[in-house]
């Protein structure tokens, strides 16, 4: 846990210290001016230190007193201006659109370059033809995973029929992820060229940036293989987890048909499955969906490997699948298959209608029902959350505290 003084606008003062309080840490100082902060630290230890960097947030003075003390600090800003203030006091910063994790990052590795950083992790979503529910996951994972604290960003890849920018009430006028993989052509996607293509999804529990997909399937060949693979790998130095909602088709037949260099229809997908360190496939819990998974699962497998990919069975019902339908989905997968389900999501269709109706994720519209519990504990299980910096951050105190004591001898 990190003790940390703050100094910002209420509204920010307020966010940061209910952001640090979710993720475990103590708000043990909040002040409305440098002066005030300064002294309050004369007889409050802290770790760290969050403040704007606009005056009377941040001046030379409360530098000075936290460098005296050995606490770090560390300006929370929005935009380049922000962060060129904060450097002219010799402030570090970190952007508050980012997340709480990166403030915590940027605590126990105050020198850490972007390029030391953990990168993030990339999560595909995949089902065979059908409507299995893949959307509905893909945004299912991406929103539990920010409630965990995770910056996540939800790409749309489809490139047979794009769902998710629809599904949550977003304008899809100008596809973000189509937009992304143009600055991949011409060389300039960077990470605030990402920030500036996708919107963002507002919940309750935390933001997800989100790439939306082509509004049309004619403009298929806007996503070639290298440019998706380029936007993915550019989405690891932006967020922990890139969830890809992908297409079902996996077929390679203009591969068959041409030796000429062309576009691919299913570039998009297999792309994206070939990028990510761990691919959930989705099954509808019936025996027709089931079919559909065992005939389409060795191709997957010649995309992916096994080890990497886990399949989650959706719409789970007594009806679609036997009295014991649990039972029978995972005798029926590895009898036939080999496959071990990683888990069952039962169907709810009631909480799903809710969130198409009102174009919100699951986790809002109906936060106590069996299938976004399910999701909840799939993210969990598949999805980790990055390992804990605890004993990084106590090792940081300790030093700081040394460096104190030695320069107090």
């Amino acid at each position: 846990m990190t003790t940390f003084a703050i100094s910002a606008p209420l509204e920010r003062e307020d966010a940061l210290a209910e952001l640090a309080r979710r993720h475990g840490h103590r708000v043990a100082v909040r002040a409305a001016r440098a002066s005030e902060l300064v002294e309050r630290l004369a007889h409050v230890e802290v770790d760290a230190v969050l403040v704007s960097p606009t005056a009377p947030h941040l001046d030379g003075e409360l530098v000075r007193a936290c460098d005296a003390r050995g606490v770090r600090v560390l300006a929370v800003v929005d935009d380049a201006a922000d962060a060129g203030a904060a450097r002219a006091f010799g402030v570090e910063s970190v952007r508050f659109a980012d997340g709480f994790p990166a403030i915590e990052w940027a605590i126990v590795s105050p020198h850490a370059s972007r390029e030391q950083r953990p990168r993030g992790r990339v999560l595909t979503v995949w089902g065979p033809a059908g409507a299995p529910g893949c959307t509905t996951a893909a945004i299912g994972l991406a929103t539990e995973l920010a409630a965990r604290g995770q910056r996540v960003a939800l790409v749309d890849a489809d490139s047979h029929a794009a769902s998710i920018a629809p599904a949550l009430g977003l304008l899809d006028e100008a596809p973000g992820f189509a937009a992304a993989a143009r600055l991949v052509r011409t060389g300039s996607l960077t990470v605030d060229e990402l920030g500036r293509v996708a919107q963002t999804l507002q919940t309750a529990l935390g933001d997800v940036q989100v790439l939306t997909g082509i509004t049309r399937a004619g403009r298929w060949p806007e996503l070639a293989a290298d440019r998706v693979a380029g936007v993915l790998d550019a989405c690891r130095d932006w967020v922990d987890w890139t969830i890809v909602d992908v297409a079902s088709s996996l077929e390679r037949d203009e591969e068959i048909s041409s030796d000429v260099f062309g576009p691919r229809r299913n570039a998009a997908t297999i792309a994206a499955l070939r990028a990510a360190d761990r691919v959930v496939a989705v099954a509808s819990g019936d025996p027709i969906g089931m079919t559909r998974l065992l005939r389409a699962y060795p191709d997957l497998v010649d995309v992916v490997p096994s080890d990497r990919i886990a399949v989650v069975v959706n719409k789970v019902r007594t009806g679609g699948a036997g009295l014991a339908p649990a039972t029978s989905v995972a005798q029926t997968l590895q009898r036939f298959g080999g496959i071990a389900p990683s888990a069952q999501w039962p169907l709810d269709q009631g909480a799903v209608d809710a969130a198409l109706l009102s174009a919100r994720p699951l986790i809002e519209v109906a936060g106590r029902s069996r299938l976004r519990r399910a999701m909840q504990a799939t993210a969990v299980d598949l999805l980790p959350a990055q390992p804990t910096r605890t004993a990084a951050r106590a090792a940081a105190r300790g030093a700081r505290r040394r460096g104190m004591r030695f320069a107090l001898r």
